[in-house]
């Protein structure tokens, strides 16, 4: 799941050095998915396969009617030819025709009985049909996944930031009574060295949050579909909740929820469904077809007068001989069954993997929450207890140094896990594709 990340961020940083921003955006989570789902250039292809599934399906239906073709023709013999040689002094001296003729004919072929294909062939149609319109809805949970993973992404990066400035500027106030102290002689100058180059750390890290957060802004709208991107849109917040409601569901439970709510897999299985009805028109090749006929023919030319034809009747056609061509489609068609129903298995083992990872991510996530808020509340009293004992000339400055530091990763790192927990409920959504209470 991290790797299409990376790969997303390295893109549109490329592609923000080309593109002009629009600035003063502030972009809620429900309209970047929405937008997502509307001007995702993937959703739009998957969008136009689906008419043409659709249109795919009238044409279908349009062979049983029949076909009506016409066709017009000129023709120049000789008569003498049929007893004459063609010697090569006849061929360069020329060939002289005395002949004319012209007309033209309307032919229609109504199909009566062909095998069951034409139903077969509707049938397959339709299943095509709706097998696009699941992967559309896969395609769907998957980008809604994708945005929400990026936007969280970007929230934990906020949290971060907030961790980190409220530990530069406990940092610099504390410099600023350190400065007092050391003109009085009550702290040697190493002190302030130490404190300055642990805000120039701070700082820096400040720097790497602002880096990656503006990468993550242009790839989250890569993702929306947009063609300008802005690198300093806002994104709203979230409202984390207190409690972390636990998973109890089993990783078994899940797994059946799966097989029944998961579009890939029932786009599969109507692929086998697909594959069986292609055995049958394979099958149908091998059999008589019967086919109702017209023909009007006119004529007209030099040695004849106009004339015209029409003929009625039914015309029946018979497989008798193709080296084994239609019998080896049938096999082939029976091959392609087995290929499908392969397809299947191997996604029902894809989604037990999957359900066991989701669940994973979610309780994982479930004990870093725990753990950090544990570390947060002991960070806030270890770093209250080191400031007073530094400041009171009692403590070393390593010491509250370290001890600032430890509050300030405490608290970079609750609010990451906050949002890693929202992205693996998500995630977990996207697995099952439902919204998991």
């Amino acid at each position: 799941m991290r790797k299409w990340l990376i790969g997303l961020l390295a893109f549109s940083m490329i592609v923000s050095t080309r593109i002009p921003c629009r600035a003063g955006e502030v972009l809620t989570l429900k309209a970047a998915i929405q937008e997502a789902l509307k001007s995702n250039p993937t959703v739009q292809a998957y969008q136009k396969r689906l008419a043409l599934a659709g249109l795919k399906i009238k044409i279908a239906r349009t062979v049983r009617w029949g076909e009506l073709k016409g066709g017009a023709g000129l023709h120049k013999s000789e008569d003498d030819l049929v007893a004459t040689p063609m010697t090569p002094r006849r061929m360069r001296t020329g060939i002289q025709f005395d002949d004319t003729r012209w007309g033209f004919d309307l032919t229609y072929r109504l199909p009566i009985y062909l095998g069951g294909k034409i139903p077969l062939s509707i049938d397959i149609s339709r299943l095509n049909e709706i097998s696009v319109q699941l992967a559309l809805k896969r395609l769907r949970a998957v980008i809604r996944h994708n945005v929400t993973e990026v936007y969280h992404a970007i929230l934990a990066l906020n949290g971060e930031e907030k961790a980190v400035l409220e530990n530069l500027k406990s940092l610099r106030s504390v410099l600023k009574h350190t400065e007092l102290a050391i003109s009085q002689g009550k702290f040697p100058p190493v002190d302030r060295y130490k404190i300055q180059y642990s805000i120039q750390r701070w700082t820096a890290e400040e720097d790497r949050i602002i880096d990656q957060r503006e990468a993550l802004k242009i790839a989250l709208q890569t993702l929306m579909g947009r063609e300008n991107v802005d690198a300093d849109v806002t994104l709203a917040p979230i409202s984390l909740p207190e409690n972390v409601t636990p998973l109890v569901e089993s990783v078994t439970e899940l797994y059946k929820r799966a097989m029944v709510t998961r579009s890939d897999l029932a786009a599969l299985e109507n692929q086998v469904k697909v594959a069986k009805k292609e055995v049958g028109i394979a099958k149908a090749d091998r059999l008589p077809a019967i086919y109702a006929t017209g023909v009007m023919q006119t004529y007209d030319g030099d040695d004849i007068s106009g004339t015209e034809e029409w003929d009625v009747g039914v015309r029946l056609e018979l497989p008798i001989f193709d080296a084994g061509r239609r019998r080896t489609q049938v096999e082939a068609a029976r091959v392609k069954v087995l290929e499908e129903r392969m397809r299947v298995f191997e996604l029902r083992q894809k989604i037990i993997k999957e359900v066991g990872e989701a669940v994973k991510r979610v309780r994982t996530t479930e004990a870093l929450i725990k753990s950090y808020r544990s570390q947060v509340k002991l960070g806030k009293e270890v770093d209250r207890v080191e400031t007073l004992k530094y400041e009171n000339g009692a403590g070393d400055i390593d010491d509250m140094l370290r001890a600032k530091a430890e509050l300030a990763y405490s608290n970079s790192q609750l609010a990451a896990s906050m949002y890693q927990w929202l992205t693996a409920r998500s995630y977990l959504n996207l697995v099952l594709e439902e919204e998991v209470k």
